[in-house]
Order: structure tokens, then C-alpha cells, then sequence
């Protein structure tokens, strides 16, 4: 086990690298930065010894950085091919640092989880989940195998994952999800929305304004608009049904927020509530 720790108080962004294992990053009312590095096997050992932990001072803040990519086999600006052994050579990086911090992290197999309060997040990661708390503005992942998951988001989010689950929400600005094979569950937006989906269903629980626009080949999709919120739609879907629940739900007086609908699926069902 390797452990170290810093003082910072000031802003800080951490950035962690990790080819294989586990990320936990815990926010805390604290103004100093522990990071722990643990591994079982021999490769592990070496790897955690190579590995560079960091604090940079970048002007008006300092970055913490975590790379035990010691062999930089994945993040030379293209993925290069790997030689794993199971479980033996997987680390687990521990990072306790203060609320709003920005946090990077980039694996090439591995979970990522992020509790606590974080300034904005992104990620990218191979294989893994994503697991993270509260963003307090914009939030970027990029998972190829893995489910999503973020409670909040203060700015915009943005995801694409090839294989793999989304839910988020609420989300204060816009929404941005691409998927290949995986559900996508956006609890609220308050801006735009725009989510494609080759097989999975796709819900926005709630949308209050802005541009809706969602895109599925296989799977139902599901909106709901906020009372007193006008809507234009543009629904089409081609072996399935369409239904509309607004008739009691959305002001068409011309005072409220308008929120423009486009919604296509070739074979699943497509339904407009009231949220």
C-alpha cells in the first residue's frame, strides 16, 4: 500500500490514470488530499511504486495528478493493445480530497466512483462502470462497456457509451446521450435534450423548454413535459404506437415555455405525459 497526502486548500482539479481496477474519489469538508494506492499482486506492487502521484501548483489552483499507467498502453491518443492477467495486476486508487473539485479520470478497465460534491467531471474509460454523486457544473463520460450513473448535474451532461445503462437527473442545463445498447433514464432537464439509442428505451421523465429530440431503432421512448409548458410535435414511429397524454397537462395559450418535440422509433412505442 502507498499513501500520500498534500495540502490544498485552494481550488484543485485531480486527475487520475488507471489501466486496470478501481477509482474511488471522496469529496469532504477538508483542505488536504490523501491518496492511497493498494494492489495484491507482485505486477501490482511494481506498478504502484512506478507510479506518479503529484501536486501541481497551475496559477490560481493546483491539480493533483494520480497516473499509475506506468506502461501508457491506453492513453497515448489511441487505444494500443494489452496484456492483462485477470485480476493480478488490478490496483485500487483511493483519492480524499475537498468539495468541488474538478475531477479527470481516465482507465482502461475499471470502475469509477465519484461521492460527494465535485466542481465538473469527466471521464473515459473502456471498461467500467461510472458512478458519481453531484456535479456542480458540466459533466462529460465516454464509457464503451459500462453503466452511467449521476445524481445531479448543475451545468450540461454529456454521454456516449457503446454497451451500457444511463440515468441521471436533474440536469440544469442540457442533455447529450448516444448509446448503441443500454436504457437511458433522464430524470429532469431544464434545457435541451437530445438522446439516439440503437437498442434500449429511453425515458426524460420531465422537460419544462428548449429542443426534445430523441432518436431510438429499437426500443420506446418516453417524455414527459411540465404543466404549463406549450409543445410542438414532430412523433413518428414505424411499427409501433404513438400517445399523447397532454390534453389536460399543457397550456395553448401561448404564455408558456415552449417546448419543441421531435421523437422517431422504428419499432417501439412512443408516449408524450404529462409530467
Amino acid at each position: 500500500m502507498r499513501t500520500e497526502t498534500f495540502s490544498t486548500p485552494r481550488p484543485l482539479a485531480v486527475r487520475v490514470k488507471l489501466p486496470r481496477g478501481d477509482v474511488q474519489v471522496e469529496t469532504a469538508d477538508v483542505e488536504e488530499t490523501t491518496v492511497s494506492l493498494t494492489g495484491s499482486s507482485e505486477r501490482a506492487r511494481q506498478q504502484i511504486e512506478q507510479a506518479l502521484v503529484r501536486l501541481d501548483d497551475r496559477g490560481d489552483r493546483d491539480e493533483l495528478v494520480v497516473d499509475a499507467d506506468t506502461d501508457d498502453f491506453s492513453f497515448g491518443g489511441r487505444i494500443r493493445l494489452s496484456i492483462s492477467f485477470g485480476d493480478k495486476d488490478a490496483i485500487r486508487i483511493r483519492v480524499v480530497c475537498p468539495h468541488g473539485v474538478d475531477l479527470s479520470v481516465e482507465t482502461g478497465s475499471a470502475d469509477t466512483r465519484a461521492t460527494g460534491r465535485f466542481g465538473s467531471v469527466t471521464t473515459k474509460t473502456g471498461s467500467g462502470d461510472v458512478s458519481v454523486d453531484e456535479v456542480e457544473h458540466d459533466a462529460e463520460v465516454k464509457v464503451a462497456s459500462g453503466d452511467v450513473r449521476i445524481d445531479r448535474v448543475g451545468g450540461s451532461l454529456k454521454v456516449q457509451t457503446a454497451a451500457g445503462d444511463v440515468a441521471a437527473g436533474p440536469v440544469a442545463g442540457r442533455a447529450q446521450v448516444k448509446t448503441a445498447a443500454g436504457d437511458v433514464n433522464l430524470k429532469e432537464v431544464a434545457s435541451d435534450v437530445a438522446v439516439t439509442s440503437a437498442s434500449g428505451d429511453v425515458v426524460v421523465g420531465a422537460v419544462t423548454q428548449g429542443t426534445v429530440e430523441l432518436k431510438s431503432v429499437s426500443g420506446d421512448l418516453v417524455v414527459g413535459i411540465r404543466r404549463g409548458s406549450r409543445v410542438w410535435m414532430d412523433v413518428k414511429t414505424v411499427t409501433g404506437d404513438a400517445r399523447s397524454e397532454l390534453d389536460a397537462g399543457v397550456d395553448d395559450d401561448g404564455e408558456g415555455p415552449l417546448v419543441e418535440l421531435k421523437a422517431t422509433a422504428m419499432s417501439g412505442d412512443i408516449r408524450i405525459v404529462r409530467a
